[in-house]
């Protein structure tokens, strides 16, 4: 065989979700912020501003610049089919390389909502995620290999129509705290309460939602970055409530 053809990553759609993504990152820290402030009292507040807007700011800047970051290594990667062999390189100029007919399975799946190719041989899985023009790609790979490709449809988004059936204990925990007979015989029943409860059953969906191997990195997957935020929160939150109490003085 001798082909020789580059495929590059599908930039633009990485762009647009990464975006959206980042704005919602923003948008829960300033309702983070927003509604821990209130819990403070007022002439705490000077004090909790203080701390937590150059925390912001540093969010701000570290998240724009991390953004900028992930476009740009995206941006320099690329596949490239050269004679029998394929050729992924990396932002560094790094290149990793698989002789098709090593391949000994082809899997494409959804992996955080990107599609993915899986190539497996004896020694090692190699991911190809979000690569523009997959199809083409994939049917290149199969032709050349003689290996038909499996594809995988195990949903692994975090959000599906089976997600609020995880949370009906704080959606109950909700409607009870703002019925008043039930929160007078419950005095424990209350905005704060409540916010502690939903951080507690958000952890516990993370700690069973199924998760994908993404064959790289996986002590850092979203997963456990979103279990260790939530944590942090739980942490934060137990602490006001106690500082509140007057535990703590």
């Amino acid at each position: 065989m001798n082909l020789q053809k580059t495929f590059l990553y599908d930039v633009n759609l990485f762009r647009n979700k990464l975006l959206k993504r980042t704005w919602v990152v923003i948008a829960l820290f300033l309702i983070f912020v927003s509604y821990n402030s209130l819990q403070v009292p007022k002439e705490g507040r000077i004090q909790f501003f203080t701390i937590f807007l150059p925390l912001l700011a540093l969010f701000f800047w570290f998240l724009r610049k991390n953004f900028l970051k992930q476009v740009e290594i995206l941006s320099s990667g690329r596949i490239e089919l050269d004679g029998g062999s394929l050729k992924q390189f990396d932002a560094n100029g790094n290149c990793a390389t698989i002789r098709i007919k090593d391949l000994e399975q082809i899997t494409t799946d959804k992996f955080r909502g990107y599609d993915r190719i899986v190539l497996e041989t004896k020694e090692k899985i190699h991911p190809i995620v979000n690569i523009a023009f997959q199809e083409e790609l994939v049917s290149i790979l199969e032709k050349e290999s003689g290996i038909k490709r499996v594809t995988d449809l195990t949903e692994d988004r975090l959000w599906t129509f089976k997600t609020p059936l995880y949370f009906l204990p704080s959606i109950l925990v909700l409607v009870v705290t703002y019925i008043p007979f039930i929160r007078e015989k419950f005095p424990i029943l209350s905005p704060e309460f409540l916010g502690l409860f939903f951080n507690v059953n958000l952890i516990i969906y993370l700690l069973y939602l199924p998760e994908k191997q993404n064959h790289t990195i996986s002590q850092f997957s979203l997963k456990r970055r979103m279990i260790f935020i939530s944590l942090v929160v739980f942490f934060f939150q137990v602490y006001i409530q106690l500082d509140k109490s007057g535990w703590l003085k």
